[in-house]
């Protein structure tokens, strides 16, 4: 329906074309062709951000992309092919690729993807000899594509991109030169079959022999299944390669492409190479488990099959491992092998302090959960030692005596056993005379506030500010990679200041210690009664490759500016991106209010964050697919969960559904459900009318919890919905903000629940 409603836009807007400029209008359509690229295949959740807009909708199979539209994907995997030239993109889960641009015309087909995050193999017509062009877009890195398969990765010591090479060749040029860099870019990197380079931000990467075990372990397996069934072209174009190279060898003219002439000189190696790669791929697929065996040996056998007679057939059975000195230059290979062992080495340091730090915070849940715990116990015990004296006050005669001789036979029976007695051996308190006085009921203990357990001035005030900036969510310090991000603030004067005008303007400044960091754009929103939404795009920020990307003025207008108390009113100010590049960020805030003609500076504020490269992922590690239920009875869910990379100050949620198979009335809403964890409360959230609450809690609890494994329990309040059956949907996820939806941890899991009729 959805395909169908936007082709029917597509086909009234032509038509009014048609009908306001005529004929002219059609023969000018006609020298450029509208391209589309669509969704062959999808799995898990994923978003379209079309061109022009910021709002993102569901995609699907099926579902066509033009010129600047975005797919954002979760966890799972799309396959995208180009209508008119067949090529294809496997995009792994948490991937983002903007379709840049897709034109065609009489000089050519032009294609240009660009990769924000994410995993992709590629598997493009060959283009030798064609007007046709296809390029990559990663980082700063442009990737001009001769042909046909390779894969883009990122690897997990550096955080840096890789491209591999399965078959063709593959140009690596920097499209925007490192800060401070000559201002005539090297020559261009042709990279060929067997071999990869590390599309670093600086400095200059040279191409090394693929390693098939870290490929394969930074690839999903739906993307290598894609690989593998393209083996058979892999395979023939790798062949046609090697004859390729032969007769360059046997060319009287040297080359000038260094990497090429490596190729010649080690041909022996380099034709070896290229003839064992998919077998080293394929075992590394069934070694790692990311392919049963048999389907591996399945698709191998296909592709065999269809090379018999027409090139050099897949032997898994006698698997030669590749040569590493194949085709390189190998003082420039020792010098990779030695960066790469000092990163790792710093990426070891840099993972023992957060576990050190990550401990530090489980440590403190603990003691504070053990003198919670203790205070509680001390308040209940408290309680009812005044509740018993004086019930014992209003008693009188035989009932007291009774009652006294029944508490010293308990404290011998104690004192003989050597403890104390147990809750069910008390004695029972008889009912309260009437106009006798009650306990408290809530006799609950004021623990002192939570501490901070990573301390991080934030906002950082300078001195000489005359403003404060109330950030929304002050603690959250780290955020995960490439997640769609809102930061909030409102601005309040301090004390004392007094203003010739209440209206005041905003500069904010974006940096990072990322010297070539390529962001998205970034909007600013601001929003109250009497202003309307503006929407700006830091424009700077969407090419720049410097350390800042410069500053906005917020509102743009020169007479304009925000009324003091709609500033202060709440958190009106949002900044919203999606931040697709690790480092340390720092937004600062710098306050103006006219004086006559002159802006005067109220001072600066500033909040500093890091996107941290690696995804967080959480398991659901137990608890049971189904319960039954009677009417108007509570219910209590048990289960636990699991998660890696986590940071002690990333916001997450909960995501709790509730979805009647039998009625259409949600049950729930509007009441709270809780979770908890060894009876404290850590998270809580309001069911909608649509069935689904997100369940947030204290900053940092929740990862911490996680991080090391833990055991929760669902509290929900006594069932007011009709019998009959339910599904219960649990997922962990990054909160969601206003106009964005939440960002998955997790799969979904559900729990079918049986309510009985009375």
């Amino acid at each position: 329906m959805k395909q169908w409603i936007r082709s029917l836009c597509g086909s009234l807007a032509a038509l009014l074309i048609l009908l306001a400029f005529g004929q002219p209008a059609l023969a000018a359509g006609a020298k450029n062709t509208i391209r589309t690229a669509v969704i062959v295949a999808l799995q898990g959740d994923a978003k379209v951000q079309p061109a022009g807009s910021s709002l993102q909708y569901d995609a699907f199979e099926g579902m066509s992309l033009r010129q600047g539209d975005r797919l954002i994907l979760g966890q799972g995997g799309a396959q995208l092919r180009v209508e008119d030239t067949g090529d294809e993109v496997n995009l792994g889960a948490y991937s983002s690729l903007d379709i840049t641009r897709l034109a065609g015309g009489p000089e050519g087909r032009t294609t240009k993807l660009t990769m924000l995050s994410g995993v992709a193999y590629f598997a493009v017509t060959d283009l030798r000899g064609s007007p046709d062009t296809f390029q990559v877009v990663n980082g700063n890195h442009t990737l001009d594509v001769k042909g046909t398969h390779f894969m883009v990765t990122v690897d997990p010591i550096t955080g840096a991109s890789v491209l591999s090479v399965m078959a063709g060749a593959v140009s690596t040029g920097s499209s925007n030169p490192a800060s401070g860099a000559s201002p005539t870019p090297p020559s261009p990197t042709i990279v060929y079959p067997a071999q990869q380079i590390l599309l670093e931000n600086s400095g200059i990467s040279v191409p090394s022999v693929v390693d098939p075990s870290t490929l394969i372990q930074n690839a999903p397996p739906k993307v290598i299944e894609s690989l593998l069934k393209n083996a058979e072209k892999i395979q023939q174009e790798n062949e046609e390669m090697k004859r390729s190279l032969q007769e360059q060898g046997n060319a009287p003219s040297p080359t000038s492409n260094s990497n090429l002439g490596r190729q010649m000189a080690d041909l022996d190696k380099v034709s070896r190479n290229l003839d064992n790669l998919v077998a080293n791929l394929a075992q590394e697929a069934v070694k790692q488990q990311k392919l049963p065996s048999g389907q591996v040996q399945q698709l191998i056998n296909e592709a065999n099959r269809a090379l018999e007679g027409n090139g050099k057939t897949i032997d898994l059975d006698g698997v030669q491992p590749l040569d590493r000195t194949a085709g390189v230059d190998p003082e420039a290979a020792a010098q990779k092998e030695q960066l790469l062992k000092e990163r790792q080495e710093q990426k070891k340091r840099d993972q023992q302090e957060q576990q050190s730090a990550m401990k530090a915070v489980i440590e403190w849940i603990a003691e504070e959960q053990a003198r919670q715990e203790e205070e509680n116990r001390r308040a209940v015990a408290e309680v009812l030692a005044k509740a018993q004296e004086r019930f014992i006050d209003q008693l009188g005669g035989e009932s007291r005596d009774q009652f006294l001789a029944d508490q010293r036979k308990l404290e011998q029976e104690k004192q003989q056993r050597g403890g104390s007695a147990t809750p069910s051996q008390v004695p029972a308190l008889p009912t309260v005379p009437s106009g006798g006085s009650s306990a408290p009921s809530n006799p609950g203990s004021n623990p002192s506030p939570n501490p901070n357990p990573n301390p991080n001035p934030n906002p950082n005030p300078e001195p000489a500010a005359s403003f404060t900036l109330n950030w929304k969510h002050a603690d959250e310090t780290s955020i995960p990679f490439g997640i769609p991000h809102q930061m909030a603030f409102g601005l309040t004067l301090k004390e004392g200041v007094e203003l010739q005008s209440d209206q005041l303007k905003l500069k904010m400044t974006l940096t990072s210690n990322v010297a070539e960091a390529v962001y998205s754009p970034i909007s600013y929103d601001f929003e109250n009664d009497s202003i309307d939404m503006t929407e700006l795009n830091l424009e700077a920020c969407g090419t720049s490759t410097a350390a800042s990307c410069g500053e906005v003025w917020l509102p743009s207008e020169d007479n304009a500016g925000y009324g003091v108390g709609a500033l202060g009113d709440g958190y009106p100010a949002v900044l919203s991106a999606n931040w697709t590049q690790s480092g340390n960020y720092n937004v600062t805030v710098e306050a103006f209010h006219g004086e006559g003609d002159a802006l005067v500076s109220l001072g600066k504020q500033s909040f500093q964050f890091t996107v941290v490269a690696e995804m967080p992922t959480i398991a659901f590690t137990g608890g049971e697919s189904s319960v039954n239920l009677a009417p108007a009875e509570p219910w209590v869910y048990s289960f636990s969960a699991k998660g890696e990379n986590l940071q002690p100050s990333y916001r997450m949620a909960l995501r709790v559904s509730i979805y009647p198979l039998d009625s259409v009335d949600v049950p729930y809403v509007y009441e709270t459900v809780t979770l908890q964890h060894n009876g404290t409360p850590v998270a809580s959230g309001e069911i909608d009318e649509y069935g689904t609450a997100y369940l947030t809690g204290e900053a940092g609890v929740l990862a911490a919890l996680l991080a090391t494994g833990s055991e929760f329990t669902l509290i929900w309040g006594p069932f007011n919905g009709e019998p009959g059956t339910y599904e219960i949907g649990l997922r962990w996820v990054y909160p969601p903000s206003d106009g964005m939806d939440p960002y998955p941890y997790s799969e979904d899991t559900n729990v079918t629940l049986e309510v009985t009729a009375p």
